[in-house]
């Protein structure tokens, strides 16, 4: 990378859940989310060059998984995400954060973004030097599944045109395609082929990056690259045709370097 570009990195499903580890499904193993993210930080913090920043790619805490019977509260949430803001207090850099399917907006906002309403959806756009970077917000209270309601669209669609003049990168935590792993593919974006529609008017964007898949993907779509980063914690495994299996990692991140407009990336796997 030349002094013309800039480097961040993509952290996604950290799952940090207070109060517990992660059984991971279909095993007796018990995960601990907490350790591995420590581990994930102490190496982004070696990278060289450094990071500008990192953007978390949503499920960032998730007591709910402690707590399958019922529907927690932000407050019971609070304890992870104050676990998780210490974790990531040690990044080298400042950090973006999103929803997933796992997180709970209240209590996300209160601790990761105390300048917004608590109740606010985490969508948002901002640059860094001469690049355009939008987060989108695709939780749906209760749902696996994601979505992007039409306020949401409608503001994507103005951003990305008062924006036509430099490159652009979208992140969305939902994949609108689908991987070819049954069990997944049950928890899509739902309206993906609407979030496709808009990009493909924005030829200024050629990259969308995701996360909830806990694996790596590439897959080209006419001009459009989609990426996809390994969790920080537990990996779905890549020689299951249906069903859901999970490995106990390595903790992955998405390295991603900026030139010129141009992006190229590696991921990372934590040994």
């Amino acid at each position: 990378m030349t002094d013309d570009g800039f480097r961040f990195v993509h952290l996604t499903d950290t799952h940090i859940m207070a109060g517990g580890t992660w059984r991971i499904r279909g095993g007796d193993v018990e995960f601990d989310t907490d350790a591995s993210l420590r581990r994930v930080v102490e190496v982004v913090r070696a990278l060289d060059p450094a990071p500008a920043f990192a953007v978390l790619g949503g499920d960032l805490a998730s007591p709910d998984i402690l707590h399958r019977e019922r529907t927690l509260t932000a407050a019971e949430y609070a304890p992870s995400y104050a676990r998780l803001k210490e974790i990531l207090a040690g990044l080298p850099c400042r950090a973006h954060y999103m929803m997933g399917n796992h997180d709970n907006l209240e209590a996300l906002n209160r601790a990761l973004r105390p300048e917004a309403p608590v109740d606010v959806p985490c969508y948002y756009g901002f640059d860094h030097d001469g690049t355009h970077l939008v987060a989108l917000d695709s939780h749906e209270v209760g749902h696996a599944d994601g979505v992007l309601d039409a306020a949401q669209l409608a503001w994507l669609e103005r951003d990305l045109s008062a924006h036509r003049d430099r490159p652009t990168i979208v992140f969305v935590h939902h994949h609108p395609w689908p991987l070819g792993h049954a069990w997944m593919d049950t928890m899509p974006l739902r309206n993906g082929a609407e979030l496709m529609d808009i990009l493909a008017r924005h030829a200024h964007v050629s990259w969308l990056i995701g996360g909830h898949v806990h694996s790596e993907q590439v897959i080209q779509r006419g001009a459009l690259t989609m990426l996809t980063t390994p969790s920080t914690c537990i990996q779905l495994s890549k020689t299951t045709a249906s069903g859901a299996h999970f490995d106990p990692g390595p903790p992955g991140f998405r390295v991603v370097d900026v030139e010129h407009g141009r992006l190229s990336s590696f991921v990372v796997h934590v040994r």
